[in-house]
């Protein structure tokens, strides 16, 4: 890690954390805003700072184990001044445990997370019916999960577990999905890119 990003990790990132709040955190508070989106497997953070950037009404939760991406984040954010970006670094299912203010979110968007495309690894796949049970908690009432994958089975697969679940309406919305890292390389290598919108009803 260059100096410059070990600096960032030890001095600038900690102002963005949630993780020393007190809890359960309430972001319409921390972030000073009454839309509050969870990008959840954040990546090198294009789309967290797209959503900050373009509109400022809305208040982002940037969530990712991977630090690069993180630190990315927290220098853009700093540097182009936006004050409606948080972070936590680490795993985010234990942020959907109880950090958070019950029905306190209005979207979580799932972009691209790891297919495991293997069979014997589909259980470690984020979406599962205990996840899509921590989403509707903390989901204020009408509040949506967007998910987008370029792996057509756990699309597939998603979709019909999402149905079967009589906590969410699903709908395959024409919604302008951002153009991410992981978006460009996909379309590089002509994979087809589905989404869905799956409400809390």
């Amino acid at each position: 890690m260059s100096a410059s990003r070990a600096q960032s990790l030890s001095q600038l990132l900690p102002k963005f954390e949630i993780s020393n709040l007190e809890r359960p955190i309430d972001l319409v508070t921390v972030l000073n805003r009454e839309f509050i989106v969870v990008d959840f497997g954040s990546g090198m953070g294009l789309h967290t700072l797209e959503l900050a950037r373009s509109n400022t009404a809305v208040g982002v939760l940037a969530i990712d184990v991977h630090t690069v991406g993180l630190i990315a984040v927290a220098d853009l954010a700093t540097e182009q001044k936006l004050t409606n970006i948080r972070t936590h670094h680490g795993d985010g299912i234990d942020v959907f445990k109880g950090w958070l203010q019950p029905e306190s979110v209005d979207e979580i968007h799932v972009l691209f997370p790891d297919p495991w495309p293997k069979v014997r690894h589909h259980k470690r796949r984020l979406i599962t019916r205990y996840f899509l049970d921590l989403v509707f908690q903390i989901l204020k009432p009408g509040g949506r999960l967007v998910f987008v994958s370029d792996d057509e089975s756990y699309f597939a697969s998603t979709t019909l577990m999402i149905s079967d679940c009589a906590k969410f309406e699903v709908t395959l919305e024409d919604w302008e999905v951002p153009l991410t890292t992981y978006h460009q390389r996909a379309i590089r290598l002509g994979h087809k890119i589905s989404q869905l919108s799956a409400r809390k009803i």
